[in-house]
């Protein structure tokens, strides 16, 4: 309704607050503080990172989830099919989309002759890619162009592997796990994880000597031994070399009267299979070797495949009792999966992160993924760790821990 005679109206009774408002000084918006690395050019850095790791193998599957009747993986973005076509004593991958109307020729068949079949049309594709019937045109000649696009796959270790480029452009061959290929040690291959992480930050991680005793005190990290000694780094072609002497707890033993499980010297080497595998001596005790790969699913996420041998000299030709080795692997995974999907930024190389003598080896390893083209040329060089004054040598007589005496 019209406001009553005489009053004033209410656009005139708000002016004077309005001149009120307009004389209150400007309060300066707060600074935010920024995370290293914010704000870095992230599509940038996935095309270096996607482009130099496509040049390499990387684990799919393992081989005993590889059966006849087809299964989906993915490799840096790419979808693939696996599947092993019966004239064939291996297994083929191909990239996982029809060329008739894009449907994943996953969600198809193998039928009885070995071909992958596609669930849409039931078009049959051979092991090489080449479509070799269409039902729909029976008489009619498949042009070679009707064909899904072959991907290279190779089985080791235990793994199916994939390289997305063909031999002329790979970069190098596939890592070899000679103690499982060739020595034919008694082996377990420990069942896959998805991390939502980068693959560079979880070799680093797996390398890491500095938080076992930090992140580990309830399977092998010694809480009472936090200092990390000085320790040689090499770089060989492929490979990155290092060798440590670390007091572990035995995660499998009983406590003690005084509450302390028995701690022994552990030698662990290290040789990082560039760019993410990583041959590690002495984790589950002496005459040991573990095989971690971290395949990138994509720039910023990982499928991890790992998998123990154990030489027949020392521990006898029987078989591993993988339940119980997955289980405390398991517990040593489960705290490293959570830092790692925690630490940000995601991208490696888009970090501005500080170094000490004891990041030595995950320093080396930076550099040589720069040297490999895993970061974009334009970003500045890895940083030196600042050094530290040496700390006094542990005496190395103490008995060395075999992780593994419940496991056989």
């Amino acid at each position: 309704m019209p406001p009553t005679a005489g009053a004033p109206s209410p656009r005139a009774a708000s002016a004077p607050r309005l001149a009120l408002v307009r004389t209150l000084p400007a309060v300066p918006a707060p600074r935010l503080p920024v995370l290293p690395g914010e704000g870095a050019d992230d599509a940038a850095l996935d095309r270096a990172f996607t482009a130099a790791a496509a040049r390499y193998w990387h684990p799919v599957a393992r081989s005993v989830d590889v059966r006849r009747q087809p299964r989906a993986a993915m490799l840096l973005g790419v979808p693939l099919v696996l599947w092993r076509p019966v004239a064939s004593n291996g297994v083929s991958a191909l990239v996982d989309q029809c060329p008739h109307r894009g449907v994943p020729l996953s969600s198809g068949t193998v039928d009885e002759d070995g071909r992958l079949r596609c669930a849409y049309h039931a078009w049959a594709f051979a092991g090489d890619g080449r479509c070799v019937e269409v039902p729909q045109q029976p008489d009619r000649r498949i042009p070679d162009v009707v064909a899904a696009r072959r991907v290279r796959a190779a089985e080791g270790a235990g793994l199916v592997w994939a390289c997305l480029v063909e031999a002329a452009d790979e970069a190098r061959a596939r890592p070899r796990f000679p103690e499982i290929e060739d020595r034919g040690w008694p082996h377990h291959v420990g069942a896959v994880q998805d991390w939502s992480a980068q693959a560079a930050r979880q070799v680093e991680n797996f390398c890491d000597i500095g938080h076992f005793s930090v992140l580990h005190p309830d399977t092998f990290g010694n809480p009472r031994v936090r200092t990390v000694d000085p320790y040689p780094v090499h770089r060989d072609g492929d490979t990155v070399r290092a060798e440590y002497h670390y007091p572990a707890v035995d995660p499998l033993a009983a406590p003690g009267p005084d509450g302390r499980r028995p701690v022994g010297e552990t030698h662990l080497r290290y040789r990082i299979e560039l760019p993410f595998g990583v041959w590690l001596a002495g984790a589950h005790g002496p005459g040991s070797v573990m095989f971690v790969v971290s395949a990138p699913t994509t720039a910023t996420t990982l499928r991890l495949f790992w998998m123990s041998a154990f030489d027949p000299a020392v521990h006898g030709d029987g078989p591993v009792d993988g339940a119980a080795l997955q289980a405390v692997e398991d517990r040593i995974w489960a705290p490293d999966r959570r830092i790692v999907e925690s630490q940000r930024p995601v991208r490696l190389f888009a970090a501005n992160e500080v170094h000490r003598a004891f990041d030595a080896l995950g320093v080396a390893y930076r550099r040589a993924l720069r040297d490999l083209g895993f970061a974009p040329s334009t970003l500045p060089p890895t940083p030196t760790p600042t050094p530290t004054p040496p700390a006094p040598t542990r005496p190395t007589s103490a008995p060395r821990v075999s992780l593994v005496r419940h496991m056989r």
